[in-house]
């Protein structure tokens, strides 16, 4: 009996004193790991400055966003509610708060008149500042990463309790870029807001909002969905598999991130006609639709449901030009090209029911690209110029076909590019004469074909 009784003891103060990875013994007992990031890119020269790494504890929910400096991998814990740029803690405390909230009327620990309180403690017994009641709170700005206006220092590593995690990196600072799920996802319960449900997407804008970069003059004629851009910063992410951070030991995790977005070149001709007008074309602008706006968080494909419009100048290259370069009344044809920076172009889709000619008709979606050609025209009467712009559409549903930009995924809701690099050719050549935009037609239900949408004389371009 005295050895049951003394077996019985030893197994329940095992048990007692044991500490399975779990929240409530984490609670009880806290243990943490010390982790760091390293990164290995392709391109070092292109790498953003700072990255985000998500740090997502798959059991017990824990949730927390690292910043990483790519210089020297250093990083820090910023907080949940400082993942957006304008939110983002202030590296000068001298340049006040600029954590995105209104900061009148909160303490100003750079106030020239108090060169010998930098520690603050003393001030309730300072009797020439009376207009700083408030400052008795400040010590406690220090314990909260990301929340005060002093950020927590960059360190070789950061603690996180121990456990089961999954880790993404993501851009940080991007301004192209909506965190906003991101940030719903780090306040809310992940059971209500899960991961697999998380995204970033690229910001848009309305044709006439003024912080859109847009030619003058434009008018859109497949107005389905907003505008991203031009030239958005490129998109680097990676994720790992669930990976274990053990207490009490230091643990390296490496990401090899992948750019999401793919730099195209979009090459077509104008070809003139001058036989009864003569003019020269000084501007070609484009508008490209069917970008994705959307990247999901733990997969990193992109959404094919959820896509955009940019809007792009283009390089113009007469084959008889003047001396600057230029277009003249005498060259009878244009080369221009574009290069852009996107997730990727996709195709206007088939619903159901409809033709494959039925969807080479559409002019309205994603797939499709619209030019505007500034033009001179020259006046014989009066020997003078005057401007006019010219404004047609394309559907490139073959062209993109052609150029196999990117993969679709086995369920046909989400793609992803096929490398860094992609090329359209529009083989459609446009045919303007001064009067009309038109097709050099050269046979075949596989070429796409221009469409005159708009012209407009007198334009103040």
């Amino acid at each position: 009996m005295n050895s049951k009784k003394l077996l019985y003891t030893l197994l329940l103060g095992a048990t007692l004193t044991s500490c399975a990875e779990v929240e409530i013994c984490e609670r009880d007992h806290p243990h943490q790991g010390d982790v760091n990031f390293t990164y290995t890119w392709n391109k070092p020269e292109d790498k953003p400055n700072r990255m985000g790494v998500l740090c997502y504890r798959v059991v017990g929910q824990w949730k927390q966003v690292a910043e990483v400096n790519t210089d020297d991998l250093t990083l820090r814990l910023i907080g949940e509610t400082t993942i957006t740029p304008e939110n983002r803690p202030n590296e000068n405390p001298d340049e006040g708060d600029n954590t995105g909230g209104d900061n009148t009327g909160v303490t100003e620990p750079t106030e020239p008149t108090e060169p010998t309180e930098p520690t603050e403690p003393t001030e309730p017994t300072e009797p020439t500042e009376p207009t700083e009641p408030t400052e008795p709170t400040e010590p406690t700005e220090p314990t909260e990463p990301g929340t005060g206006t002093t950020p927590p220092p960059f360190t070789p590593t950061v603690k996180i309790p121990r456990g089961y995690y999954k880790f993404a990196t993501f851009p940080l600072d991007n301004p192209s870029i909506d965190y906003s799920e991101l940030e719903q996802f780090m306040k809310n319960d992940a059971k209500d807001y899960p991961l697999q449900n998380v995204g970033l997407s690229y910001k848009v804008y309305d044709i006439k909002d003024p912080k859109l970069n847009k030619p003058l003059a434009w008018q859109d004629f497949n107005p389905y969905a907003k505008y991203i851009q031009p030239d958005v910063e490129p998109l680097y992410y990676d994720s790992t598999v669930v990976q274990r951070v053990r207490a009490d030991r230091q643990t390296t995790f490496e990401f090899k991130p992948k750019i999401l977005s793919q730099n195209i070149d979009i090459n077509f001709n104008i070809v003139k006609n001058t036989d009864e007008v003569q003019f020269k074309v000084t501007e070609v602008w484009a508008e490209i639709s069917g970008v994705p706006t959307y990247i999901k968080m733990n997969t990193g494909y992109l959404d094919i449901k959820k896509t955009s419009k940019m809007l792009f100048k283009t390089d113009i290259k007469p084959n008889n030009p003047d001396d600057n370069g230029n277009d003249t009344n005498e060259n009878k044809r244009i080369a221009c090209h574009g290069n852009i920076n996107v997730t990727g172009v996709v195709n206007v889709q088939r619903a159901y029911g409809e033709t494959l000619e039925d969807v080479r008709k559409k002019i309205y979606g994603p797939g499709i690209m619209q030019v505007v050609i500034y033009t001179e025209v020259y006046n014989p009467k009066t020997g003078q110029t005057f401007p006019q712009k010219w404004q047609g559409i394309i559907n490139l549903y073959n062209t993109l076909n052609k150029a196999k930009l990117m993969t679709t995924t086995s369920d046909n809701k989400y793609v992803y590019r096929n490398g860094e690099h992609g090329t359209i050719n529009i083989s459609a050549e446009i045919l303007l004469d001064g009067k009309t935009v038109g097709n050099i037609d050269k046979g075949g239900d596989a070429l796409d074909r221009w469409i005159q949408t708009d012209s407009d004389i007198n334009i103040d371009i």
